[in-house]
């Protein structure tokens, strides 16, 4: 595929990331990574933390600049539209920690699914929904939604098939909108096939890690094949840092749907106010699950289907496709004549997938459409007049600004 040139808003938007992942000044260390941030190192979150050590504690750092990721998604001009409210997502890995402060008092607890030993679990939460805290620059992609936990590993992080569907399942049960699936396991399970399944046909929007975390130890030359992303109907996703680049320490994916920020992520940590950092593909599943949340919440009509359709259809394209949010949520679909009609969950609803998305303008008095249309024009006018003049000036100057054909007095 060709790639074609990035429109004033991307622009806008990877200039920003930029920015701000130079003022944040991230940069990994020695293993384990960890991120600089305001001149102080993040401690990395876990995803797994071994029997004979402790749990997960309390970060000592609050980051108060707005994370590289945040600016580069254009979440201030998403949260105009939508937040996230009336929209549950369901996080299933190492638990959710009810007691987080940016998730306080939105977080629903499916069996053990309220402790987080590790604080994987509740950081993807907070890149979900965490809400925005005074003084600090974090927040979730969806920081009015309400949070599902459902532990889909052991205590300390331990994964298995039969774990994952068990709390797929519950989760779709529950009534989640979205299913966010932060573990993973490498070979085929019938049990969490027929979990995926059933979440499905329940209308829930499931979204998985398409490959292990950055830190995995492993091969790096050839793609990885894990579950539940390898599935149909899946959104699998990879994750990229600054500028869309897939980070060189990160495994390559067999398969993924969308790209989404994922590299040297700011998130919060099971207990208190302090910052963590993870970078991965199953951060990146986490913003795509907000995402899904912002488009089930401003769009309610929408199937499932739908809505991954959605998703699919207005990120950006290229090797490959990379999220926008805004477009995501903001992009209007004509009437479609000829609807097939729907089956299985959301039946009575069109399932059919919009023919065209059109992508307005951002919100009023942001209009990035029409402020790059006119600065193309104006600027297409400037060379037209430059080059009118350096045809015209040479001339004029030979004639001594005579008219054409005029009987003029002979030069001296």
């Amino acid at each position: 595929m060709t790639a074609r040139p990035l429109p004033a808003h991307r622009r806008r938007r990877a200039a920003a990331a930029a920015s701000a992942f130079a003022a944040l000044a991230l940069t990994t260390v020695a293993a384990p990574p960890a991120v600089a941030a305001e001149g102080v190192d993040l401690p990395p979150v876990p995803t797994a933390v071994a029997p004979d050590k402790p749990c997960t504690a309390e970060s000592p750092t609050v980051v108060t600049a707005v994370p590289w990721a945040q600016q580069a998604l254009d979440l201030g001009h998403v949260g105009q539209l939508h937040q996230g409210a009336g929209v549950t997502v369901a996080v299933v890995g190492t638990g959710v920690s009810t007691t987080a402060p940016a998730l306080s008092g939105r977080v629903t607890a499916l069996g053990d699914g309220g402790s987080d030993c590790v604080g994987h679990g509740t950081f993807l939460a907070g890149l979900v929904a965490a809400r925005p805290v005074p003084g600090q620059g974090f927040s979730g992609i969806a920081p009015q939604a309400r949070i599902l936990a459902a532990r889909g590993t052991g205590p300390r992080g331990e994964t298995d098939g039969g774990r994952l569907a068990a709390a797929i399942t519950q989760a779709a049960d529950a009534g989640a909108g979205v299913i966010a699936v932060g573990a993973f396991v490498t070979t085929d399970d019938p049990a969490l096939r027929a979990a995926v399944s059933h979440a499905l046909e329940k209308d829930a929007v499931v979204v998985a890690t398409a490959a292990p975390e950055n830190n995995a130890t492993g091969p790096r030359d050839a793609p990885v094949r894990v579950y539940p992303a390898a599935q149909p109907g899946v959104i699998a996703v990879v994750g990229t840092g600054p500028g869309g680049a897939r980070p060189q320490n990160a495994p390559r994916p067999e398969r993924a749907d969308l790209s989404a920020p994922g590299d040297v992520m700011v998130g919060i940590g099971p207990r208190g106010a302090g910052h963590w950092t993870a970078s991965g593909s199953a951060e990146a599943a986490a913003v795509v699950a907000g995402a899904a949340a912002l488009v089930r919440g401003y769009h309610p009509a929408l199937t499932g289907p739908e809505v991954r359709a959605r998703l699919l259809a207005t990120a950006y394209p290229g090797e490959q496709p990379a999220l926008d949010v805004y477009a995501a949520v903001s992009a209007s679909r004509p009437a479609v004549s000829g609807s097939a009609p729907a089956t299985g969950a959301g039946a009575g609803q069109s399932a059919a997938a919009p023919r065209t998305l059109e992508v307005p303008e951002g919100p009023t008095g942001h209009g990035a459409g029409r402020t790059a249309v006119l600065v193309a024009g104006a600027a297409g006018a400037v060379l037209l007049t430059a080059l009118l003049l350096m045809a015209v000036v040479p001339r004029g100057r030979a004639r001594r600004w005579r008219p054409g054909g005029s009987a003029g007095p002979s030069a001296p």
